[in-house]
């Protein structure tokens, strides 16, 4: 009876354990297979990311799109033909002026619209265009050559007023002063004298009398000027004397000028002179002429206004700039300008220097 007992006991136990391991075994079973699904969501939600992507890159290529490499080598490609399309343009533009006779300086100029190109001396110096000198701002439509020779404002600025004149001297010769007149000719600057370029002599232009008492007497209204190769303020005010004295018996209604050009001569004694040197007798010239009741003016070409003066510098006085050519290349305000150094006149034989005055003197 008491072994009976013990094996149904012992019994009883090993089911007991033969039960937790059939559990153990199916918890560990529901782990794995959990598990195992959960790799396979993963698995699963990892092809459709890749495929997602596979599928952008697909679009990407697709639409043009390029890897870092290949976009940096097509910007290297458009460069090389951006840079062969510019020069290659360049090339052709000024080919183009070159063949229709403009020269290598119009050329030039052309290609920099924001600076003032100047040639002397066999080189090119570029002026950056400043905000600091009011502009004229007329352009090439505003101007037209009329039956007399002389440029008629047809522009739409109803304040403009274009007066006609000249410029005259001893190369003119004995001038009919009545035709010139009855030819037009509002206003002629009047050459009071010179100073040599070499040896730095004050000469009277040997016609200054007979020229300013031929146009007074017609009713021509009257400015003088004086082509000065003075070195310094001493010898600008020198020929400023002389001019005042010049011209005290007459009625000088249109300004008084100092004419500052470059002398077309290695032995010329203004060929080192600086630009400071040369404001310096423009400045000297222009206060003496304005002390005395005259309204100062300075002429020059763009050579002028640039290399040897500052137009900043000399903006307090009038201008009178010489340039032959429509547009006006000289970007800044003027009162007079000398279009042409070919001219004709009745009344004067040969070529005269044709002037408009934009300014109500």
């Amino acid at each position: 009876m008491n072994n009976s007992s013990d094996n149904r006991g012992h019994i009883g136990i090993k089911n007991n354990h033969n039960i937790l391991s059939i559990i153990f075994l199916s918890i560990v079973a529901l782990v794995a297979l959990s598990f195992c699904i959960l790799l396979l969501v993963r698995n699963a939600t990892l092809q459709k990311e890749e495929e997602s992507v596979r599928n952008e890159l697909d679009a990407l290529n697709s639409e043009g799109y390029y890897t870092t490499t290949e976009a940096q080598e097509l910007v290297e490609e458009a460069k090389k033909q951006a840079e062969i399309e510019t020069t290659n343009s360049i090339r052709n533009l000024i080919q183009s002026k070159l063949e229709a006779g403009e020269g290598t300086t119009a050329a030039i100029r052309s290609l920099f619209s924001d600076q003032i190109v100047v040639a002397s001396s066999g080189r090119y110096y570029f002026f950056p265009i400043t905000d600091m000198v009011q502009k004229h701002g007329f352009v090439e439509s505003d101007f037209t050559v009329g039956e007399d020779g002389f440029l008629e404002y047809v522009g739409e600025d109803s304040s403009v007023s274009v007066r006609k004149g000249i410029d005259v001297s001893r190369f003119q010769g004995k001038i009919d002063w009545e035709k010139v007149a009855s030819a037009g000719v509002e206003f002629a600057f009047v050459r009071v004298g010179l100073r040599g370029t070499t040896e730095g002599k004050i000469l009277l232009d040997d016609y200054f009398e007979t020229n300013i008492k031929g146009a007074i007497e017609n009713g021509i209204e009257v400015g003088v000027y004086f082509y000065s190769q003075a070195v310094d303020e001493v010898e600008a005010a020198e020929e400023v004397q002389v001019v005042l004295d010049a011209i005290e018996p007459y009625n000088i209604t249109y300004p008084v000028v100092i004419d500052i050009e470059s002398a077309d001569s290695d032995n010329a004694r203004t060929a080192q002179l600086t630009s400071d040197s040369y404001e310096a007798v423009a400045k000297t010239f222009c206060d003496m002429v304005s002390s005395a009741g005259y309204k100062p003016m300075i002429y020059g070409n763009v050579k002028s206004f640039t290399l040897l003066l500052d137009a900043v510098d000399v903006d307090e006085y009038g201008i009178w700039i010489a340039y032959y050519g429509n547009p006006l290349y000289y970007p800044y305000h003027f009162d007079v300008w000398q279009f042409s150094s070919t001219g004709t006149i009745d009344g004067i034989d040969g070529n005269v220097d044709l002037d408009i005055c934009i300014t109500d003197y």
